[in-house]
């Protein structure tokens, strides 16, 4: 094939050459109203990735203002607006100051909706970042083809991702720096190629945050979320979704060409759809990042990830399925509801070979297998009287690590078999040995 045979990679939206910095989305003349006052600012809205991800309006006023500077610190509360821009937003004085370049600055608290959300558009454009490298099907630059683009189909839609062209660059600079990069532009279309509503674009990028949260082990959620219409911006969302600043963390998602992501997103998404499916996928993805990213140091995370799999257990074996009534399963230990789960979907229990630290607690405490060391070790955790402590204090550091993992393991790996996975994925538990050990779901 020819290079002109390939799709075009898609253009950013939003430029943002290094990691945390400031990005302008908007400039030009706006009026603050304060109460039954007016007041005239030449200002911009400003993106702030440092401390937190918070939208700020920065804004020049003249000497009028200043005889009314003692009420606003009575009342903060402002509405900003600007016709040209299509803004109409409450906002919150955050500071004011007489010889500043800006001397006066509002936060907004989410939503941060702007233009006319009432009017469908033909797609919608997004930016993500912290998202980690993948490989997909060839795109075309300026100067040559790249495997770049991941294409995730479901029965209503279609969402297309493309690095950006110098993702490489900017990726090491992230990992130097730390903080935030966009790192991905997106596009989101529905496949009737009728045009998307607000609301349902929003339902649909949401439903994506957490897939795109399970396959990077860490919160990406879609950005600077814009309605487009014959090349023209309709409406913009410039709500600062969670997002986490980088961090390394291990994923299963692997960057192999047979990575089978594209493939569970229908899956993923018509789990969305059940309402009682949501909270449950929600809630145990946001226990498995917080464990995964060692939110509560290695022993809080243990038990965050036992979380997770009790509610695996409850939802998918008792609820789901049905096959144990509640009482039953109340009656149940930890151990037996991990070794159900595993049992189920087909999953050894026995200990990694690789963990030499987990095989030896668990010989020293005579567990059989991989859920009883695991409960067993999050059990002198969680109860607190003399002999667990003992016992917990006489674990080696690197069990309770491997433990962490193992656990986290089982979470993905039941996952992966409820998505109907097919392909590589990353083993964490030999990956912590090995880098990055490749294993396939067939």
């Amino acid at each position: 094939m020819k290079l002109e045979d390939f799709p075009e990679i898609l253009t950013p939206t939003i430029e943002m050459k290094n990691p945390n910095e400031n990005i302008c989305l908007q400039k030009g003349p706006y009026t603050i109203k304060w109460k039954d006052k007016v007041f005239k600012s030449d200002g911009s809205l400003i993106f702030k990735w440092l401390p937190k991800l918070t939208v700020k309006f920065r804004g020049k006023l003249g000497n009028d203002f200043y005889s009314w500077q003692q009420p606003f610190e009575t009342d903060l509360i402002v509405e900003i607006t600007s016709e040209n821009q299509k803004i109409n937003l409450k906002g919150v004085i955050f500071k004011i100051r007489k010889k500043e370049e800006f001397n006066i600055v509002c936060s907004f608290p989410p939503q941060i909706e702007v233009g006319q959300k009432g009017i469908e558009v033909e797609h919608v454009r997004f930016e993500i970042a912290n998202l980690r490298s993948f490989q997909g099907s060839t795109v075309r630059t300026s100067k040559s083809g790249i495997y770049n683009r991941l294409e995730f189909i479901n029965t209503e839609s279609k969402i297309t991702l493309d690095k950006y062209s110098k993702f490489s660059e900017l990726s090491h600079n992230l990992n130097e720096t730390g903080g935030f990069q966009l790192l991905y532009t997106g596009k989101l279309e529905l496949n009737s190629k009728k045009n998307i509503s607000f609301d349902k674009a929003s339902a649909i990028l949401d439903t994506f945050s957490y897939f795109l949260l399970f396959i990077n082990g860490r919160r990406c959620f879609p950005l600077f979320r814009c309605g487009i219409n014959d090349n023209s911006e309709v409406w913009n969302t410039y709500t600062p979704f969670f997002n986490d600043q980088y961090q390394f963390v291990y994923s299963w998602a692997s960057d192999s060409e047979n990575n089978g992501l594209e493939k569970i997103w229908k899956d993923f998404s018509e789990l969305w759809k059940d309402l009682d499916d949501r909270e449950s996928i929600k809630t145990i993805l946001h226990w498995y990042t917080e464990a995964n990213s060692n939110s509560g140091y290695i022993e809080g995370s243990i038990v965050l990830i036992q979380n997770a799999l009790e509610l695996l257990f409850h939802w998918l074996i008792s609820e789901k399925m049905k096959y144990i009534n509640l009482s039953e399963a109340d009656r149940l230990s930890a151990s037996a509801k991990i070794g159900f789960l595993l049992s189920y979907y087909n999953i050894n229990p026995s200990l990694p070979a690789e963990f030499d630290s987990l095989t030896k607690f668990a010989k020293q405490n005579n567990n059989l297998n991989g859920p009883e060391s695991f409960t067993n070790i999050r059990n002198c955790i969680v109860h607190p009287n003399h002999r667990k402590r003992k016992a917990l204090k006489e674990i080696e550091s690197l069990a309770k690590i491997e433990a962490l993992h193992l656990g986290i393991w089982y979470v993905e790996i039941i996952l992966l078999k409820l998505l109907n996975f097919k392909g590589t994925y990353i083993n964490r538990c030999k990956s912590l040995k090995y880098t990055n050990h490749y294993e396939e779901i067939k």
